[in-house]
């Protein structure tokens, strides 16, 4: 990657940056998605899921959105080991993640990089076209020139004009990272292992934002028989490398659970008529309470069922619940049991 720096410079001339950091192409009239900067307030148990985000500023001409993980204080590293100066240097990204940037920490983990309790996770929001990543990609594996020369022979070349010679394997890279073709690219996942074909590098937002310009700046050479355009500046992304949120990971949850309940069962489930049934004995008398929970862990629904001995039935008013997965939580207010609840 550092062998390519004379040509970010003269590519930076051609992609639009604004004044507030934003990075953009490939419209005058591209704006890329900010969260606003901060520190989540509330830690983030290791094996819950994180608080959903909100954006400060919206995406303008960019239709996907969604977000990089990036592990803080720990550097994105070279092929020898040494931190990373592409773009700068950064933080080495370790996963992404959906428009509503919710996801468990412990479930994240790239290059053999990992959270654990006591690190510090941040989210930058990036903006691109999806339809134009699978496209892309599809045509470059699959595809051939009019000549019949089979479109994977382009990074040969770039290898060569970029002193780059980890690019001449791009597309073996990517099939022995289970990438075959548009179907096996489908989120931000999936475009950072396709990313990760233009360098034996580890990612950083900054390294990413590098390898977008090069292709950008090298789009004349990838032919619409290659799923490009045959001009620069074809493929749209926005991203704000110095607008980032964090959070901090927590001990996981510590669940107590509730001996005092047995042969619980819920049904139906997924629930399809708005009413979901509750049947469960208890053992000794215990007061309890049954709560549904979001996946934000938000109380949406609250039944205080009292002191209950022997068998109880009661049911769930799902009516007025909106389509998607919940918690039902049975507590005596120190124990507790969850189970999984599907609404549709």
């Amino acid at each position: 990657m550092k062998k390519i720096t004379n040509l970010l410079v003269a590519a930076s001339l051609m992609i639009a940056t604004t004044a507030t950091a934003q990075n953009t192409c490939c419209q005058t009239t591209t704006v890329a998605p900010e969260v606003a900067s901060g520190m989540n307030s509330t830690l983030v148990p290791i094996d819950r899921n994180s608080p959903g985000i909100n954006l400060a500023v919206s995406a303008v001409d960019l239709p996907t959105l969604e977000f990089l993980i990036t592990k803080k204080n720990t550097a994105a590293l070279d092929a020898m080991g040494a931190p990373d100066t592409t773009g700068g240097g950064g933080d080495v990204v370790i996963g992404g993640v959906g428009s509503n940037g919710i996801f468990t920490p412990k479930d994240k983990s790239r290059y053999g990089v990992s959270l654990a309790v006591g690190d510090t996770f941040e989210l930058t929001a990036v903006g691109y076209d999806l339809t134009v990543v699978k496209t892309l990609t599809d045509s470059l594996l699959n595809g051939k020139y009019s000549s019949g020369a089979p479109c994977c022979n382009l990074f040969i070349l770039l290898a060569a004009q970029l002193q780059d010679s980890t690019i001449k394997g791009f597309c073996d890279t990517l099939r022995n990272n289970g990438v075959n073709g548009a179907g096996d690219v489908n989120n931000i996942e999936d475009v950072l292992e396709v990313i990760d074909g233009f360098s034996s590098a580890q990612i950083s937002v900054e390294s990413l934002i590098s390898i977008l310009q090069i292709i950008n700046s090298n789009g004349g050479s990838i032919s619409p028989d290659c799923g490009g355009t045959g001009t620069k500046d074809f493929f749209p992304y926005g991203v704000n490398k110095n607008k980032r949120y964090g959070y901090e990971v927590d001990n996981p949850v510590a669940v107590k659970q509730l001996s005092d309940v047995s042969l619980f069962m819920m049904f139906p489930n997924p629930s399809i008529d708005g009413v979901v049934n509750i049947n469960f004995t208890t053992s000794k008398q215990v007061d309890l309470s049954l709560n549904v929970l979001n996946t934000l862990g938000q109380r949406v629904a609250t039944q205080q069922l009292g002191s209950v001995d022997g068998n109880l039935s009661t049911n769930i008013d799902t009516g007025s619940l909106t389509a998607g997965m919940y918690f039902v939580e049975l507590t005596d207010g120190e124990a507790s049991q969850t189970y999984k609840l599907i609404v549709r």
